[in-house]
């Protein structure tokens, strides 16, 4: 019998076959793998890739992964490819995908989320790599948790495009072909004999006096107590009355101003990315339902820095008293941006030496999914992260 074992391999080689390759002979380690977890970044994102990550796994391996605005592992940041492999006795695992062609959100979560059927296991999870352009990822979500129910935790993060919003490549292998799919949502049922931990933490605190969203359809508020969405945003936030006239400037302004959707024992972070200066309205990258009590939301440098290391300790401490021997982290593409170069470097130090020797990678995210107890499917500016053991 074989321990179970977690591997991570990582490339800067600017040749994507020949980085993939890399990457994956560095996480195997002349093992083999249950389940390949493929993390690049939008210039390595190619077929070409992908065939040569799975080549060098053998051949026939299951495979999932996404392209990322930024990968990070145990020897920092940096854009290439990144494996992830786990195998060994006791794993076992199960994969689908739903191309973007074929997209009804909640159908899709559905879909691949009827991989957990195939996994028979005392411990599982299901990890979804979503796309995060394809409209309301909270219905993907939805779908999802209408087949794994209240006991299958679901994890993962929605794939990236550097912030160039140009669209998201997906990997994907169930045996012997390689997908390269665009846009595409992705599954993986995982179980184990032991438990796997659910960490999440994100370091914003609410600010000033709470609203109701009182008109809002999907990710789009148009009004907030009564008032103009936007006009109440700009007022709270102390933007200029011209600020959405330029929808890039806005970006910028607003992508670090955030609002807190209350949730039972603690509040999900929505980012507000567009505005409409003709009806006055905000949009955010996840539902805001109607009825709903939000706040502006403010991040304290320290917590906002230290919320990777909080989400991978949490997750480590989850898992029962197990040994943990790998860590997966999902990590929001706007936390870059709202902390600066040095500040996020220093994240992933922290994060690196609260993992010690645990190995660990991760990617920013387009939106990070948890759903267990207290947390209710899609998230933003937050940081999510699933140890296994």
């Amino acid at each position: 019998m074989s321990e179970r074992w977690f591997g991570v391999g990582r490339s800067l080689l600017a040749d994507p076959a020949e980085a993939g390759a890399q990457a994956c002979r560095e996480a195997l380690g002349d093992r083999r793998a249950t389940l390949l977890i493929v993390f690049a970044s939008l210039e390595h994102s190619t077929p070409e890739m992908a065939a040569a990550v799975h080549a060098a796994a053998g051949g026939d391996v299951l495979m999932i992964g996404c392209s990322t605005s930024g990968e990070f592992t145990t020897d920092g940041r940096g854009t290439g490819v990144v494996v992830n492999a786990l195998g060994g006795d006791g794993f076992a695992a199960a994969v689908r995908a739903v191309p973007h062609d074929s997209m009804d959100l909640y159908a899709a979560g559905e879909t691949v989320a009827l991989a957990i059927d195939d996994v028979d296991a005392e411990h599982r999870v299901l990890l979804m790599l979503g796309d995060g352009r394809s409209g309301d990822q909270q219905e993907v979500v939805r779908g999802a948790y209408s087949v794994s129910g209240a006991q299958v935790p679901l994890i993962g993060g929605c794939a990236g495009d550097n912030v160039t919003q140009t669209g998201t490549f997906h990997f994907f292998s169930s045996g012997t072909e390689v997908q390269v799919l665009p846009n595409a949502v992705l599954g993986a049922a995982l179980g184990s004999p032991t438990p796997f931990g659910i960490g999440m933490a994100h370091g914003w605190h609410r600010v000033g006096e709470p609203m109701v969203v009182t008109r809002s359809e999907g990710g789009k508020i148009y009004e907030l107590d009564g008032e103009p969405a936007l006009d109440v945003y700009l007022r709270r936030t102390g933007g200029a009355a011209d600020l959405a006239a330029d929808p890039n400037t806005f970006l910028q302004f607003a992508s670090v101003r955030p609002l807190g959707l209350a949730r039972r024992n603690s509040e999900d972070v929505r980012i507000i990315f567009e505005a409409d200066p003709a009806e006055r309205s905000i949009s955010g990258l996840a539902d805001t339902p109607e009825g709903a009590m939000v706040w502006f939301m403010e991040g304290e440098p320290e917590s906002v820095i230290g919320a990777a290391a909080t989400a991978a300790r949490a997750a480590v401490d989850a898992v029962e008293g197990a040994e943990p021997i790998g860590l997966l982290v999902f990590d929001c593409c706007v936390r870059p941006l709202a902390l600066g170069n040095d500040r996020i470097d220093l994240a992933t130090e922290r994060l690196r030496d609260e993992m010690k020797p645990i190995p660990f990678s991760g990617f920013y995210t387009n939106g990070e999914i948890v759903r267990q107890a207290g947390a209710k499917g899609m998230h933003h500016l937050t940081v999510a992260a699933l140890a296994v053991s």
